[in-house]
């Protein structure tokens, strides 16, 4: 009996160490990850005419896609107007490029979300996630909430 206790409290030692790796995705493991990409119409239309409007500086395009007490919220804890913060990216010397990949998007009878990553070029090149929550409005998707986080890890999560 205790030549068999000695080996089992060894496998156990070990295996609660990490010596012995969790099993890969699909392996036991839970995947953690959205899945691939999605982007259905109306609001990924909505998205890529509010890149093709932010790329020509059309302010007008905003002052009636953003709701007047939308919200942006940044990485760092800030609390911003969407408007006010929208304006200052728009006004910007050099002007600003804005390209997305990975769009996603999902909406209701009244409201939705799309969620991508983002470049912004201009003085330097900033790249980041953003996140923005629709309210249906008559025929019109206003943005009601944006959550724009910039890049800045150091690696790999």
């Amino acid at each position: 009996m205790k030549r068999l206790i000695v080996p089992f409290v060894v496998m156990v030692a070990v295996a609660g160490s990490g010596w012995i790796p969790a099993p890969a995705a699909g392996q036991g493991r839970p995947n953690i990850f959205a899945p691939e990409a999605k982007a259905t119409p109306p609001l990924a239309d909505v998205v890529r005419s509010m890149v093709n409007a932010f790329n020509k500086r059309d302010t007008a395009f905003f002052q009636k896609a953003i709701l007047p007490d939308a919200v942006w919220l940044d990485e760092d804890g800030h609390h911003l107007l969407a408007a006010v913060w929208i304006n200052r990216l728009l006004s910007a010397n050099p002007p600003r490029k804005l390209s997305i990949t990975n769009l996603r998007t999902s909406n209701w009878d009244n409201a939705g979300w799309a969620g991508f990553n983002y470049v912004i070029e201009g003085t330097n090149q900033v790249k980041g996630t953003n996140s923005i929550v629709f309210k249906k409005n008559g025929n019109d998707w206003q943005i009601a909430l944006i959550h724009g986080a910039v890049d800045t890890a150091i690696g790999a999560h």
